[in-house]
């Protein structure tokens, strides 16, 4: 028994493990390879076996294994002297400051605005904030405050409609060209008005009703300058035709359903045959010409609408039919047709017997066009939506159309073709 407890001591004598060094020779304890890496040793060189950057000299470990130092990998090693620069790297750029007499950083001018002391007149700027004087007009400090106009030299200019300055400073239209929303464009004559790069008539233009970009949807008409039901309540809107769905054998009931030849629409309802008082005319097709002003009284006799009427037909005879949408009958007379333009007539705008002191556009009032001496060379001008509109003449007797915001503090006049407050 003593012998085999000495046997014992003997045993685990020799089976010791010595603590783990940096300088065994061997790779133990937290070592990512001989002698380095881990949280005990230095770094490992270049291609020596890692698990993380802080296993490296160079800071950086790739596929686990230690990279020399570059130049771009983000870390400061090798003979940099800041991070990817300096020493064997590119030259370091300096920081940015107030003192360098360099605009950059989060400045607006040269040493100044932004994070850096507010800069004098002159100097760029984005804000108020950044200027001496509190005033950033235009990117410059102290220069005229002229918002929302926009100042070019001493002058504050409207960009959107001045040929001089269209859009910005010196930019400058044609003799033949307008300014229409900061964009130069052909001048747009006979009542037309700039929408889009092109001239449209904004009283018809179901694209551009009453407005650039204002649609009509397409079971309405554009009239007068304004969006109204395509077809009058009777009968329905099937793409470009009003039908009468109980009779019509093109749209009969719905827009999509077609009576065969021979047959008729009844009360919206197909029907076999075409007995009286139903006459066959078109090439087979059931027609009823009691009611039906393309066939009146018999087949192929067409009733001829009066002014801004629909077609009508009645006993099989021709009669005044429904007023257009946008039109009125307001004299009471049929026979002349329905004579009033609602959305232009003053005495009947909007609706008959409705009259206005000033203009009548879209169907609303307007007032009177304010005072001034663009009166002398501008004509067809309107008063309304808070803005004057005009046809002006430039000194080539150009017609313009040109708009300003009615905000004059005292008159208006017609600067070459373009509307201006006081002077030009």
């Amino acid at each position: 028994m003593t012998r085999l407890f000495f046997f014992s001591l003997l045993m685990l004598a020799s089976c010791r493990v010595d603590p783990a060094t940096c300088t065994d020779g061997r790779v133990n304890g937290r070592e990512s390879d001989l002698d380095c890496g881990g949280a005990d040793c230095a770094g490992c060189a270049e291609g020596l076996v890692c698990l993380s950057d802080g296993d490296c000299a160079s800071k950086v470990c790739t596929l686990n294994r230690c990279a020399a130092p570059t130049c771009a990998d983000g870390v400061l090693n090798g003979a940099e002297l800041e991070v990817d620069c300096g020493g064997a790297c590119p030259a370091c750029v300096a920081l940015a400051s107030c003192t360098d007499r360099l605009r950059n950083g989060a400045e607006t001018g040269v040493d100044c605005g932004g994070s850096c002391p507010a800069c004098a007149d002159g100097q760029s700027c984005l804000h108020n904030t950044d200027c001496v004087s509190a005033v950033c007009a235009d990117g410059k400090c102290g220069g005229v405050l002229c918002a929302p106009l926009l100042s070019c030299g001493s002058a504050c200019v409207d960009s959107r409609f001045d040929p001089l300055n269209c859009g910005g400073c010196g930019m400058t239209c044609t003799s033949t060209q307008t300014c229409f929303l900061g964009t130069c464009m052909q001048s747009c004559v006979g009542g037309t008005r700039p929408c889009g790069g092109a001239c449209v008539d904004s009283g018809s233009d179901p694209s551009n009703c009453g407005g650039c970009g204002v649609t009509c949807t397409a079971t309405e008409l554009c009239v007068g300058g304004g969006c109204f039901p395509r077809c009058p309540p009777s009968q329905a809107a099937c793409g470009t035709t009003c039908a009468s769905l109980d009779r019509d054998p093109q749209h009969c009931g719905t827009c999509t359903i077609a009576c065969p030849l021979g047959s008729a629409c009844v009360l919206g309802q197909c029907t076999a045959g075409c007995q009286a008082p139903l006459a066959v005319c078109d090439g087979g097709q059931c027609v009823d010409p009691r009611n039906d002003p393309a066939n009146c009284g018999g087949c192929a006799q067409l009733c001829a609408p009066a002014t801004s009427t629909l077609p009508a037909c009645t006993m099989s005879a021709c009669a005044v039919g429904p007023c257009l949408p946008g039109f009125g009958d307001c004299n009471n007379m049929p026979l002349d047709g329905c004579e009033a333009n609602l959305g232009l007539d003053p005495a009947n705008c909007g609706g008959c017997n409705r009259p206005c002191s000033g203009m009548c556009f879209q169907g609303q009032c307007c007032p009177p066009p304010p005072a001034g001496s663009y009166a002398a060379t501008c004509v067809n001008c309107t008063a309304c939506g808070g803005v004057l509109s005009c046809q002006c003449r430039d000194a080539a007797q150009v017609p313009q159309s040109t708009s300003i915001p009615l905000s004059c503090p005292v008159t208006y006049v017609n600067c070459n073709g373009v509307l201006r407050c006081d002077t030009c």
